[in-house]
């Protein structure tokens, strides 16, 4: 990997698909104008829809009428989905950097400094990733566990500390572009298209997992790190905030972490591929039961209800695993 330039220009890449999120997008981009740092470019990628054209021109408009900096609209005249979208904007950067969020997330101030400073640090850094925290539609939806924050696209780790880590949070990363080329970019057939709830029960995702761990293959020195000063909001909405959407999502969690396994656990010898998973279910096995009896005196009712959507959420992520697994019986028999 080379050395970067010492102002590296950061690209910003989001999808965006539906008219729907425009109050979203629009936000999103009032916190990139916010940022500290100012080598930046944004691209603005609409994926193909029926309402991509008139997508595309409001976000022209609004770029127009507020002055936004350095930002383009980009059309996504192939395959369809966020992956493909992302692929159309990276390929389009002009970055030594090109960071990827969500288009629903808000950048805290100080993001692309911290993002662009953490490369800093080694040569062999070839992705950063930060914590990402929910930003609850209704103050009613936060008594939500910790421990399932990645439901709403949110970071569980409590880390202080710059650590290497197996892959960046897809909502909340950035590579460098050399990497990001050399690698392949996203796998566009997986991850979401036209959002969660219309895809299916068995649609994989991991998408920024399996692009971590290709990174990995490609790059045997390359290295992941998080630092928790890479800070974002992601949105949670509270039209998800139901079982069936926490049921969807926890299967399809265990569903696609079992494809992770199958893809790269030969890359880790000696050592799970999903140690991370393994740790953070060890966690809610042992430590979370006894965090929650002790809260139960004081906030029985909130406690029973964490307690029972751990439960919930655990048993369809298994209920996904399994449903994989079974899918490699099938096809090896």
């Amino acid at each position: 990997m080379t050395n970067m330039t010492d102002r590296p220009l950061l690209s910003i890449v989001f999808a965006t698909y539906t008219a729907e999120r425009l109050k979203d997008v629009f936000d999103l981009l009032e916190s990139i104008g916010r940022q500290t740092y100012p080598a930046l470019e944004t691209l603005a990628v609409v994926d193909r829809t029926a309402e991509s054209a008139a997508l595309a021109g409001a976000l022209e408009r609004y770029i127009k009428e507020h002055r936004t900096g350095n930002v383009r609209v980009l059309l996504n005249d192939g395959a369809t989905g966020a992956n493909a979208s992302r692929n159309r904007g990276i390929e389009e950067a002009k970055g030594e950097i090109v960071a990827v969020v969500d288009d629903d997330v808000v950048l805290f101030p100080d993001w692309a400094g911290e993002m662009v400073d953490s490369y800093r640090l080694d040569s062999s850094i070839a992705g950063v990733t930060g914590p990402a925290f929910p930003l609850w539609e209704d103050r009613r939806m936060s008594w939500f566990p910790r421990e399932l924050y990645w439901i709403w696209g949110g970071t569980v780790w409590e880390w202080n500390e710059v650590r290497e880590i197996r892959n960046v949070g897809g909502m909340n990363c950035s590579f460098r572009r050399e990497v990001l080329l050399a690698a392949g970019l996203y796998d566009a057939g997986i991850g979401p298209k036209e959002g969660f709830e219309q895809a299916g029960w068995f649609r994989l995702g991991g998408d920024e997992v399996e692009l971590s761990l290709r990174i990995r293959r490609k790059f045997k020195e390359a290295r992941i790190i998080y630092n928790p000063k890479v800070r974002i909001y992601h949105k949670a909405y509270s039209s998800r905030f139901n079982w069936r959407f926490i049921a969807k999502k926890s299967f399809r969690f265990g569903y696609t972490k079992h494809y992770i396994k199958e893809l790269f656990q030969a890359d880790f010898s000696g050592r799970p591929v999903l140690g991370m998973e393994y740790d953070h279910l060890r966690h809610m096995l042992l430590r979370v039961p006894v965090r929650l009896l002790k809260e139960f005196s004081g906030k029985p009712v909130l406690t029973g209800r964490r307690f029972l959507t751990i439960l919930f959420s655990t048993f369809f992520t298994g209920l996904g695993y399994c449903a994989y697994a079974l899918r490699l019986v099938k096809k090896g028999s």
